[in-house]
């Protein structure tokens, strides 16, 4: 089911992501593309233990995670393993883009899962989308800023 719908969520990714590229759009194409790739831990408890085992790369958090535990444990292990953080703002959007959806006869998404932690474990292939957020994480650290979230950009 996750194929199936990550290769018609693809083709209508290229559509509506047309325009310059900002944040929002490359952590959705990352995520898309490691998704793909199988490099990809939904929810806190794979996040955890991809963080525990040195797998993840890249953390992705909701701010609207109802449950405050979870974003301390999951900010504490960020930080002792040294894997940058980044914030969405819904987890809804969050579980969008990390495939947690399903599809109605069309291929148009009937409901999505929403996820408080997504973490990637391995980026997939490059693309646009990567190289941008690799620039941005590079400049946020520079900054000393660590895991500041996906701000919403105009599209």
């Amino acid at each position: 089911e996750d194929a199936a719908a990550g290769d018609e969520n693809g083709e209508e990714m290229q559509e509506e992501d047309e325009g310059p590229m900002n944040i929002n759009k490359a952590l959705k194409q990352v995520l898309y593309y490691s998704r793909i790739h199988l490099g990809l831990a939904r929810g806190v408890k794979e996040v955890i233990q991809a963080l525990e085992r040195g797998e993840a790369q890249l953390v992705v958090l909701a701010e609207d995670c109802d449950e405050a535990k979870y974003v301390e444990i999951l900010e504490a292990l960020t930080a002792e393993k040294g894997v940058y953080m980044l914030k969405v703002p819904e987890r809804t959007q969050l579980g969008e883009w990390a495939g947690l959806t399903r599809l109605d006869d069309q291929g148009e998404i009937k409901k999505v899962c929403p996820a408080s932690s997504v973490a990637v474990k391995d980026f997939g292939e490059q693309s646009e989308g990567l190289a941008f957020l690799l620039e941005y994480i590079k400049d946020m650290a520079a900054e000393g800023g660590g895991g500041d979230k996906a701000e919403e950009e105009e599209e």
